[in-house]
């Protein structure tokens, strides 16, 4: 099988040579500057131990998959290439706009979503270090898992990563949406990583928007494959170390998922009539904190 993949950041690094170390042959898609870092090759740490030069090239051409590991304001100006390149993709990004996006472009026939609880860190000198194991699953856009996506499940399990299968991703997406919104912008505001979220004030306030974001889900008649707080808590504990995307991204003065993740709740419940003041604090911080970047 060989799998494309854009996005080599932190998750997309993990991904990437976990499959290669499983035996799949992994295409990096990348042009100019970014291209050259990595002819340079990978270097991940932590739970995974991998330094070398994958194949790089600036399309996914002759590849059977391509693992979009981009971050999901990143999604829009790429869908025309997407669109040109004509290769079936997988949504590897945080929130609930991926796989929708990607579905209306592409076709639902042509979107997976890989949904994930692992933890990486992208360090100051370009490696990646991997911090946390965690659930992963994999599903088609609609329907019953293919062929083709029982082999990519197959490929992740050479490489460490046993991934389930399921026929609901969107309830998938919508409970670890929920646990992200616990968990990311509380961190990222506090400045703290994962484990700190599992007590005392911070732990109070990452409950509250996880029930915020389950009475959403319960009006939208979404039907959890399990209880939100519980997957929440999980996460805390597998990547107590990590400090979470959001986090990172605002110290790197980068933009955040914010909206994908926290506004994609908040707008749902305003469309339904469910409040959701944490929710809007926590969204209206965090962009006033990217504001200011």
């Amino acid at each position: 099988m060989t799998l494309a993949l854009l996005g080599a950041g932190s998750l997309g690094s993990v991904l990437a040579a976990r499959l290669a170390q499983g035996g799949a042959e992994v295409v990096l898609v990348a042009d100019g500057a970014h291209a050259e870092r990595l002819h340079r090759g990978l270097q991940v740490e932590g739970l995974t131990q991998f330094r070398e030069a994958l194949a790089v090239q600036s399309t996914p051409e002759g590849c059977d998959w391509l693992l979009l590991c981009t971050k999901s304001w990143q999604l829009e100006p790429l869908l025309p290439r997407l669109e040109a390149w004509g290769v079936p993709v997988v949504a590897c990004q945080n929130g609930l706009l991926a796989v929708e996006m990607l579905a209306e472009a592409l076709g639902a026939e042509n979107v997976a979503g890989f949904v994930t609880g692992l933890g990486a860190a992208l360090r100051p000198d370009g490696s990646v270090l991997h911090t946390g194991g965690g659930y992963a699953v994999l599903g088609a856009a609609v329907g019953a898992p293919t062929a083709a996506l029982r082999r990519l499940r197959n490929a992740f399990a050479a490489g460490g990563i046993e991934a389930s299968l399921t026929s609901d991703l969107q309830s998938e997406l919508w409970l670890k949406a929920i646990a992200n919104n616990a968990i990311n912008p509380i961190a990222a505001l506090a400045g703290v990583p994962n484990g700190a979220l599992r007590e005392g004030a911070l732990r109070e306030r990452a409950r509250a928007a996880c029930r915020e974001g389950t009475a959403v889900a319960a009006t939208l008649e979404i039907a959890l494959p399990g209880d939100a707080w519980a997957r929440a808590l999980e996460i805390m504990e597998r990547t107590a170390e990590n400090r979470c995307s959001m986090l990172q991204d605002l110290e790197a003065r980068r933009p955040t998922e914010i909206d994908a993740i926290t506004g994609a709740i908040v707008r749902r419940g305003r469309r339904t009539g469910v409040a959701t003041p944490v929710s809007e604090a926590l969204l209206r911080t965090v962009r006033e904190r990217e504001a200011r970047s």
